[in-house]
């Protein structure tokens, strides 16, 4: 009793040992006195045991004199069941935020999750718009259900899905496209499905099957409803770095991988050609007349005809092909163990390619484009050499065409002027340095971050005080500069473009060339 008291408040309730401490010496005297006049019966050895039919439940009956034993029994295994839950439900909490890779992620929480609620079959769903698709799969009928799309509202995942409700012991048949093989339908007969609902919303489903029918119990969902919220989260934050990674290597505008990913794509193809002794032909293309696009039809309609370039250019690809988008109107496409007859074939068809996109959206054939090759280890063995080489290629082909498209609508005056850029709206200024302008627009040189379709003020310094002048983003080279196209729409406007040409040549200095530019202000070249 000097135990329980010091354990009082610790691990005892003190109320009840208070109880127990008034009354202990009544309850032990009661004790003896029911036991008194019992007799310990010695062990029989007259009883023959046999075997007794196999009970249908599983478990054996148990009679009246059995119940103490069995009521204890079943008790103390709850206490070490709910411990063991606890254990695992911690460890899980734990080990969901230690990486931000999703395969990762749900394949230690499937296997962590088995010790708690058994299953045949897991898939975890992960929306995309208005569909489901699996993410992970592991157990029976993995390539059934790996092929799976769900619309949001159809079958057990997809209504769970889009109720945001869990389903206990669903029929798994009327996942949409699981009961396509006949044959294979009884093969699981119970579904636990719960919705995974993160901060932006329902991020997925975690489905659960068994081929036995209502296999499932509400402590299984008991289980599932205690972690969805956390491996929601650890999906969520999964999917954004996921994003964040493709980001920067994927071209936001086409899909197809900038310029960061080509350079680390030729090394690997350089290395695996030297010790395959195989080639690789670099193609750098350069789309003529995309200018004149922007200019006539818009900046969106000239988005169009990348994106349609792009997609084009990827499906007529080989799947060991790379294609890559350099930046602006400049792609690169990477083809290993191409013979030179092939190369030329493929260069037409990518000319071809790019006049068909160019038709598809102004309806004219204003789009052409120019390719330079290079192959390893015939022209070049390094990377940079490689590229370098076929760039020049490429601007000699663009040069040996005297068609119109290659002819800017300004021409351009090359300079080296500062210059000081203001965001509309925005009092804090950016500085820069123009490196070349025409009546059109300029090229600015500077390290800040600038998004394109933003207006901005330019204000050059002359002797006269600040010129001014607005234009728009259109073309953005992050860490290198940024295209303005200027705004000519009032005539104040282009007199003072006009003004800020003069004070252009004269701050570069006298040259024949900049004279007949100046000259030729008055009319575009036709």
């Amino acid at each position: 009793m000097t135990r329980l008291s010091q354990e009082s408040g610790k691990s005892f309730d003190p109320r009840v040992v208070e109880i127990i401490l008034r009354r202990y010496r009544h309850l032990e005297k009661l004790v003896h006195k029911r036991t008194s006049g019992m007799v310990e019966p010695k062990l029989s050895t007259d009883i023959r045991v046999g075997n007794g039919a196999a009970p249908a439940s599983g478990f054996e009956g148990s009679s009246e004199t059995a119940g103490p034993a069995t009521s204890e029994s079943t008790f103390l295994d709850s206490i070490a069941a709910a411990k063991q839950e606890v254990q695992i439900l911690f460890e899980l909490s734990q080990e969901l935020g230690t990486s931000l890779s999703l395969d990762d992620t749900l394949s230690v929480f499937a296997a962590k999750l088995r010790r708690l609620v058994p299953y045949d079959s897991i898939v975890i769903y992960i929306r995309y718009d208005d569909v489901l698709l699996p993410e992970h799969v592991s157990g029976e009928n993995l390539r059934r259900f790996s092929a799976l799309r769900i619309p949001m509202g159809e079958g057990v995942s997809g209504w769970v899905a889009y109720n945001k409700k869990p389903i206990l012991n669903g029929n798994p048949t009327v996942e949409p496209g699981y009961g396509n093989d006949p044959g294979k339908l009884a093969m699981l007969s119970s579904a636990l499905a719960v919705p995974l609902e993160g901060l932006e919303g329902v991020v997925g489903v975690l489905t659960l099957y068994r081929a036995e029918k209502d296999a499932f119990a509400k402590d299984h969902l008991r289980v599932l409803l205690a972690v969805s919220s956390k491996i929601a989260l650890a999906i969520e934050n999964a999917l954004k770095y996921e994003k964040a990674e493709n980001s920067a290597t994927t071209d936001y505008l086409t899909g197809l991988p900038n310029a960061r990913s080509m350079f680390l794509q030729v090394g690997r193809e350089l290395t695996r050609a030297k010790r395959t002794n195989g080639t690789v032909t670099v193609m750098v293309c350069d789309l003529d007349g995309f200018k004149q696009i922007n200019d006539r039809f818009g900046h969106l309609e000239g988005n169009r005809v990348l994106q349609i370039f792009a997609r084009r250019v990827r499906e007529t690809c080989r799947e060991y092909d790379y294609v890559a988008r350099m930046g602006g109107d400049e792609f690169v496409v990477i083809v290993p163990d191409l013979s030179p007859e092939a190369a030329n074939v493929k260069a037409a068809q990518l000319r071809e390619l790019a006049r068909e996109a160019g038709h598809e959206v102004c309806g004219e054939d204003l789009l052409s484009l120019s390719v330079g090759k290079t192959v390893f280890p015939n022209d070049a063995e390094d990377m940079d050499t490689l590229l370098a080489e076929a760039d020049r290629r490429m601007y000699a082909e663009k040069q040996s065409r005297s068609g119109k498209k290659n002819r800017r609508t300004y021409p351009r005056l090359g300079c080296c002027v500062p210059v000081e850029l203001c965001q509309e709206g925005s009092r804090t200024p950016v500085f820069g340095k123009v490196s070349d302008i025409s009546a059109g627009g300029c090229f600015i040189e500077t390290g800040t971050l600038i998004s394109t379709a933003t207006k901005w003020r330019l204000a050059f310094a002359i002797e006269r005080g600040n010129l001014q002048v607005e234009g728009i983003v259109v073309r953005t080279n992050p860490g290198v500069g940024v295209g303005i196209k200027f705004d000519d729409a009032t005539l104040p406007q282009r007199e003072r473009v006009k003004l800020i040409l003069e004070f252009v040549q004269g701050a570069t200095g006298p040259d024949q060339s900049a004279q007949r530019y100046l000259a030729t202000l008055a009319r575009p070249v036709k």
